[in-house]
């Protein structure tokens, strides 16, 4: 899900019945909820990082690439890889495996796909020889820059963000923070924050000495 910050103000004025549909906030107002809104960032990142930027890099590139030095430097290792392309041609992600199975992975030429293996290193096939790779990550941030700039959250936190700024402008705004605003805060923060992935593969998580063993009766 992507979010701006200015969307996230408006919501939380409108939930302060300070803002009809379709009404535009005016700068004084979008200001302050600005204010507001990345001291509750810079809050929240404490516990979980949740805010991420989608940021481009791109430089002449022969060889792999080594992320955090040199041209790099801006993209820390470890940072997820969502897209590459050389010359503006979209190259295809492999996996770590498929890259090591290639038969001759050091061939030069334009490439055509590239694997990440987990940290630092990104590898292309064929390995470029000085064409313009550009790479998207998706890196965390705790703070929005401006009111404009598109960032990606997890479901459920554009709601919570609202919920939690109309409480925090509450005070100022209406003079007081109504019981509606607190519970609509719960129980929206209560849902981000107890988020749980969905264990897929149950057999990874059941303990060996009984995995495939049968229930006999008598």
């Amino acid at each position: 899900m992507t979010i701006t910050a200015i969307g996230i103000i408006t919501d939380a004025y409108q939930r302060l019945n300070r803002l009809s549909p379709g009404e535009s906030l005016n700068a004084d107002d979008a200001a302050f909820g600005f204010t507001r809104l990345n001291l509750l960032v810079d809050e929240l990142s404490v516990k979980a990082q949740f805010l991420y930027k989608n940021v481009l890099t791109s430089a002449a590139q022969t060889g792999n690439i080594t992320l955090g030095v040199g041209s790099w430097a801006a993209i820390s290792p470890g940072d997820e890889i969502i897209s590459a392309t050389a010359d503006n041609f979209a190259l295809a992600p492999i996996t770590m495996q498929q890259y090591n199975e290639l038969f001759s992975p050091t061939t030069t030429g334009v490439p055509s796909v590239w694997a990440q293996d987990g940290l630092s290193t990104v590898y292309f096939y064929p390995s470029p020889t000085g064409q313009t790779i550009k790479l998207q990550t998706l890196t965390g941030v705790s703070e929005f820059a401006d009111q404009t700039t598109t960032y990606t959250v997890p479901d459920g936190y554009k709601s919570a963000l609202g919920a939690a700024l109309a409480v925090r402008l509450a005070p100022s705004v209406l003079g007081k923070v109504q019981a509606d605003l607190i519970r609509d805060e719960t129980r929206c923060m209560k849902a981000v924050s107890s988020y749980r992935p969905a264990i897929v593969d149950i057999d990874s998580f059941t303990q060996p000495q009984f995995r495939g063993m049968r229930i006999l009766n008598g």
